[in-house]
């Protein structure tokens, strides 16, 4: 008798840095884990998450044109992406501010870059909705 595989979890990088989310989709990809896509353009970011409709996104704050905030504020007033998790990863926090604002930012989970895969993971691993 075969064992199911578990869906993979599906995840948006959104970032204008193409090879920060090159290398964090090919990290996260080889856990064998998750369905990565990435969006570089920030105005093209709610298409993509429309299209694709993640478990949980990783966004950066800053951003031309949409900075995090805009793309936030589109997804939860928007009642078909509300529902999706959504984590900051910035450079404009550092990790000795993590225990400042205990993680947060603007209501929503934040981690410092540079990061490991491994910080990566665990971050969106404790982040992923059930």
């Amino acid at each position: 008798m075969s064992e199911t595989a578990a869906p993979k979890k599906k995840i948006l990088l959104i970032d204008d840095e193409p090879f920060i989310t090159n290398l964090m989709a090919m990290n996260l990809e080889d856990t064998g884990r998750y369905e990565v896509r990435e969006q570089n353009d920030s105005l093209q970011a709610l298409d993509t998450i429309m299209d694709f409709v993640p478990d949980l996104i990783v966004l950066d704050v800053m951003m031309p044109d949409l900075d995090g905030a805009d793309i936030i504020y589109r997804i939860k007033n928007d009642s078909r992406l509300k529902h999706i998790a959504v984590v900051f990863h910035t450079a404009t926090v550092r990790d000795a501010e993590l225990s400042v604002h205990g993680g947060i930012i603007s209501g929503f989970p934040f981690l410092p870059k540079p990061a490991t895969t491994e910080q990566m993971i665990a971050f969106i691993e404790k982040h992923l909705p059930a």
